[in-house]
């Protein structure tokens, strides 16, 4: 039998998906047919689950402060939210705070700059207003980093340019005084593209009822997104190689997903359909879910992250100090591919590996992982996974707890379109 994780392996398979995989795009449907390749070559079945995915295919962003004074300044936008004019817009600009009611009543037309998220009401509110652009400042010392956006928005209240800019520039621009600027965002979007999740499937030798989730998402954001996610992608891989050769008794079900940075789009649309498509007792039959998402740097510590039961976590928590493994154990929720399944009431396990500052970055680039560095946690993977899934007893109830749940649920509801339903108070 075969017990080891090959880091060597990882790194190869990251090296060939070392491109940008937008989700919906040509560069994430090119990763498929990769993945999809790995996985033959490995002995599996694959099957393509594909579902609607708004997505963006061609993206630049350029703005420039107009008065008091000129100057160029760096930006970067959330691809899908909407781009102007192609000779760009010059338009006044304000700063409206965190975003409340009481600074968008003369916001019609004009370029705004918020600290506030731009979550589903303030998106709304903006849009009402007719503001033309929002600018959101990055944390002190954060670096600009492309990312995603949520179609669902655009879908109801229309196209909103969302941009970017340094916290520096965006200081200046307040001590400065600026009133005008000009932003050109160009953003060639489709809200009916197709993203496609890649699954295959070893059926259990006893208990083929009885199934457990092996994940993660190989689609990047703006960048070759090598440790946020091609890192976990490989894990995944060698786990699949690991699970072939060494058949397990329950089965194991192992799933990359599509459009995770669009807002876990695969995996929403993946438990749609055992919800909807599928008996009803496909939910129930999956009793936990291993999502891999973030790793192999060269830099950074090994974690994992709990959402479920308390008995898991202090499980795992105890296994760490007793074995002295190095490991980081939090107890939860994981903004991931696991929440949909969490907000069915699977449990799940995350692991990760904890770097500086890398993910949505533009420097998330191979030069920062190396073999060595998938091998410890890909090494506790197997040891823990194949633990559970092979226990004569199911060592742990399906369950994430009254508390764990209600996070998900918040989780969940914060990007939805709808308000949500009001939960009674615990007292």
């Amino acid at each position: 039998m075969n017990n080891t994780f090959s880091g060597k392996r990882a790194f190869e398979l990251v090296k060939r998906i070392d491109f940008m995989r937008v989700g919906g795009t040509e560069g994430e449907r090119k990763a498929a047919e990769i993945i999809s390749k790995e996985l033959r070559d490995i002995g599996l079945k694959v099957e393509h689950h594909d579902f609607p995915l708004a997505t963006s295919y061609k993206f630049s962003s350029k703005m420039k402060i107009v008065s008091p004074y000129e100057k160029e300044v760096r930006i970067t936008h959330r691809v899908i939210s909407g781009g102007t004019p192609p000779e760009g817009l010059t338009a006044d600009f304000k700063y409206i705070d965190s975003g409340g009611e009481r600074f968008c009543d003369d916001i019609e037309g004009k370029v705004v700059m918020t600290t506030g998220n731009v979550d589903r009401i303030l998106y709304e509110r903006l849009k009402r207003h007719n503001a033309a652009a929002v600018i959101i400042p990055m944390e002190h010392n954060k670096e600009l980093f492309g990312i995603t956006f949520n179609g669902d928005y655009v879908e109801k209240w229309g196209e909103l340019p969302v941009c970017y800019i340094g916290y520096d520039d965006a200081l200046e621009m307040m001590k400065k005084k600026v009133t005008k600027v000009y932003l050109k965002i160009e953003d060639e979007s489709d809200l009916n593209g197709t993203g496609r999740n890649v699954i295959a499937k070893i059926e259990g030798s006893v208990r083929p009822d009885e199934e457990f989730i092996f994940c993660g998402h190989y689609d990047s954001t703006l960048n070759h997104g090598i440790y946020d996610n091609a890192a976990g992608t490989a894990t995944v891989l060698e786990l699949a190689r690991y699970y072939k050769q060494n058949p397990p008794q329950r089965t194991v079900r192992f799933i990359l997903f599509s459009g995770e940075e669009l807002g876990l789009r695969g995996s929403k649309a993946y438990v749609k359909k055992l919800k909807e498509s599928e008996s009803e007792e496909a939910l129930k039959k999956i009793k936990m879910v291993f999502n891999f998402d973030l790793g192999g740097t060269i830099l950074g510590k090994n974690v994992l992250r709990v959402t479920a039961g308390k008995p898991l976590y202090h499980y795992l928590d105890a296994l760490n100090k007793i074995e002295d493994l190095d490991l980081t154990i939090e107890h939860d929720i994981y903004s991931s591919d696991n929440m949909p399944f969490c907000g069915e009431g699977i449990p799940a396990i995350n692991f990760y590996r904890q770097a500086l500052g890398l993910g949505h970055s533009w420097n998330d680039s191979i030069e920062n992982i190396a073999p060595e560095a998938f091998e410890i946690i890909g090494d506790f993977a197997i040891r823990l996974t194949s633990g559970i899934v092979n226990a004569t007893v199911p060592p742990f109830k399906r369950l994430i707890g009254k508390e764990m749940a209600k996070k998900v649920r918040q989780y969940l509801e914060r990007s939805s379109v709808e308000e949500p339903e009001p939960v009674e108070d615990d007292e």
